[in-house]
């Protein structure tokens, strides 16, 4: 009897260990599913490799969803061997609209969900895993995956104020973006839409509301809504340098009048087009963001009505022509918060909880509510942390208020020439996705401003992260998700991913290296006069070192930096199985960003030269480095033109607005190169005084 309970025992010891052992196993590292799933169980060392897979079928009567590379050329019948099924059902699926439940066995792969969508995003996994099976020689082991999103509404941002890229690589981007599982796309289309009610407004090489549509279905058909961003009220250099008559400021094309009634003519006819070309968006974007001018003109005037009144009434009538269109109106919030007197306290990074709380004051905004229109979403965006205290309280203040609210925050801030830094912005990304999912917001959107008009693959990163925190905020760490990221779009280890790091970090170096004063911001503030480095005088040896002994030191960095980064990129693409083309726009942009360094030390060579033969050395090494700069343009300016059209067509009207983009000087790239092209001519210039 004794020996009879001890077995009994041991037995149940024996099962609990082996449930143990099995719920205690985790994925093999080199496989990287992103973004992470919810909850990954794995049963089963044993299981399949993704070559094994035969067909993929659809068990009942429902067409499959839009398949990717190594599932779209299976078989779509069922057949011996192993296979994929798919299931529309209830039963043990996630309650998500867009969960699903993948489980691999050694027979084959089952995915269930209760929708077409759930059943498109267990196969993005699917792919994920086929393909990492294949690079690495893995066996899929039996597993079972649930999975669904944190945040129902992912958005990113195309914004095409100074650029259009071409048509087949939005279709390109659309595909990657639905690979992690970013479901929707807000585009700030501008005049790069060819407006039919209003065709002046649209550039000469705009695309047509049938080409957009196009996108958009093909969008749809991947689990991603467009909504179209129609700058209204402020940002409107794009229809004002049209519409002189319904500027608020006739020095400026930045606001509208909204006090004049063909104001609402013509966005409402903006509105309807873009509508059209993007039908498919539950929403309109109708901006309204950093108005600087309402109320000085004289129609304002005459209503008696504050500025903060009229920006308030033009919401509500945008908002209403939006639900009558079947459409949610975005606004962007900030006019509100500045009104209040708190965007100070909401974007200070470095006050305490007790000094904000001490400033904190809502009277201003709860006096106001009743002119905030209910049937609008209010996009609270914030591009550095978000968790600051201040941020906090505002989100508390829109919560208690029953205001409907979404996030933005941002893969690329429009301040940061040719690339985005800070990991892009990975870890803002992932805190505000946290807080959108804690308090239950409407969405979150991911920012990607085209002031400075980085290419769209130094941004991807940023948008993938996106995709990994929106649907998992609390999956991966910022480090973690860099080395899934790297395996995803490369196939390639942490190590060769590091030369990326050290390229955001060159940059900062780049954006002044060649000035000692002057900004070159592409969005706000830009100074159009700055102050190039001297150059050294033959009279004075040493002199010039001495004067700009910290950019030698910088630049001396910078050049160890530039040779360790192409080696990275190097062995990067010689390793990747895929997207080598975005390597090599980083490649392109290592070229660029070393320049100012070759420059600096070329001088510093010259001037330390002792002898007649070094100073003609020098000179000849800065000569070539001068005429590298061109071949070194031609050669960034043709990998980016492979995506994007390279300067603005015939007939085309810059903006004249009161920010002075960079992107406003020049019809071609060359705002890309404020400081180097004229410091390039002015070493060629002083050159050629030295020759006898």
């Amino acid at each position: 009897m004794k020996i009879n309970s001890i077995s009994k025992l041991l037995v149940i010891t024996g099962l609990f260990l082996i449930a143990n052992f099995i719920s205690a196993k985790t994925l093999d590292s080199r496989f990287q599913i992103l973004p992470l799933p919810q909850k990954i169980e794995i049963i089963s060392e044993s299981g399949l490799k993704g070559s094994e897979l035969s067909f993929i079928t659809a068990e009942g009567d429902f067409a499959l969803p839009v398949l990717g590379t190594l599932t779209d050329c299976l078989p779509r019948y069922k057949s011996s061997g192993k296979g994929v099924v798919l299931r529309l059902t209830t039963d043990s699926t996630p309650e998500s609209e867009e969960g699903y439940l993948l489980e691999v066995g050694k027979k084959g792969v089952v995915i269930s969900a209760r929708t077409a969508a759930g059943l498109f995003y267990g196969c993005q996994t699917l792919e994920q895993l086929m393909e990492d099976s294949r690079d690495f020689n893995l066996t899929i082991p039996q597993m079972k995956i649930t999975d669904y999103p944190q945040i129902d509404y992912r958005a990113v941002h195309f914004d095409n104020k100074h650029h259009l890229d071409r048509t087949e690589y939005y279709y390109r981007t659309i595909d990657k973006l639905a690979r992690y599982k970013i479901n929707a796309v807000i585009w700030e289309i501008d005049d790069k839409l060819r407006f039919s009610r209003h065709p002046e407004i649209g550039a000469p090489n705009a695309l047509s509301k049938q080409e957009v549509r196009a996108i958009s279905r093909y969008a749809k058909e991947r689990n991603i809504e467009i909504t179209p961003l129609v700058q209204g009220l402020g940002h409107a250099g794009y229809i004002l340098k049209h519409h002189w008559e319904l500027r608020e400021n006739p020095a400026s094309d930045w606001e509208f009048c909204p006090s004049d009634p063909r104001t609402y003519d013509l966005q409402f006819d903006l509105y309807k087009d873009a509508l059209e070309a993007m039908p498919d968006g539950k929403y309109l974007h109708i901006g309204g963001d950093e108005i600087t001018a309402i109320g000085i003109d004289e129609r304002c005037k005459a209503t008696g009505k504050s500025a903060f009144e009229l920006q308030m009434e033009w919401l509500k009538k945008v908002c209403d022509f939006a639900v009558a269109h079947g459409k949610t109106p975005i606004f962007w919030d900030d006019m509100p918060i500045k009104y209040a007197g708190l965007w100070g306290l909401v974007n200070n990074s470095n006050l305490t909880d007790e000094e904000v709380r001490k400033q904190w004051n809502t009277e201003k905004l709860d006096k106001a509510i009743e002119m905030f229109p209910k049937n609008c979403i209010y996009m609270r965006w914030r591009y550095e942390d978000p968790t600051t205290p201040a941020h906090r309280l505002l989100l508390e203040w829109y919560q208690k208020t029953g205001l409907q609210v979404m996030a933005a925050t941002a893969a690329a801030t429009g301040n940061s020439c040719f690339m985005p830094r800070k990991n892009s912005r990975a870890q803002y990304i992932k805190d505000f996705s946290t807080l959108v999912a804690e308090n239950r917001l409407c969405g979150i959107l991911a920012t990607a401003w085209d002031d400075g008009s980085p290419h769209l693959e130094t941004i991807m990163r940023g948008y993938i992260a996106q995709g990994e925190y929106g649907w998992n905020y609390h999956g991966r760490n910022v480090e973690a998700f860099i080395t899934a990221h790297g395996q995803r779009e490369f196939a390639l280890s942490r190590k060769h991913m590091e030369f990326l790091k050290e390229l955001e970090q060159s940059a900062f170096f780049f954006d002044k290296a060649l000035i000692t004063s002057g900004s070159r911001n592409p969005a706000w503030g830009v100074k159009k006069t700055f102050t190039l480095l001297e150059l050294p005088d033959a009279s004075k040896p040493g002199e010039w070192c001495r004067k700009y002994a910290e950019k030698i030191r910088e630049a001396t960095t910078e050049n160890e930096r530039y040779q360790s980064i192409e080696a990275g990129i190097k062995e990067a693409l010689a390793a990747s199985r895929r997207n080598r083309y975005t390597l090599e726009v980083y490649r392109q942009t290592n070229h660029l960003f070393h320049y100012p360094a070759q420059v600096i030390l070329g001088l510093e060579a010259y001037d330390k030269a002792a002898t007649d033969e070094a100073r003609k050395q020098a000179l000849g090494e800065l000569e070539s480095i001068c005429q590298d700069f061109t071949q070194m343009r031609s050669e960034l300016e043709n990998v980016y033109s492979q995506t994007r059209f390279m300067q603005n067509a015939a007939g085309y009207i810059a903006d004249h607005n009161h920010h002075n983009h960079l992107a406003a000087l020049t019809d071609n790239s060359d705002w890309w190169f404020l400081y180097e092209l004229p410091m390039t001519q002015k070493v060629k210039k002083w050159l050629t005084s030295l020759k006898p």
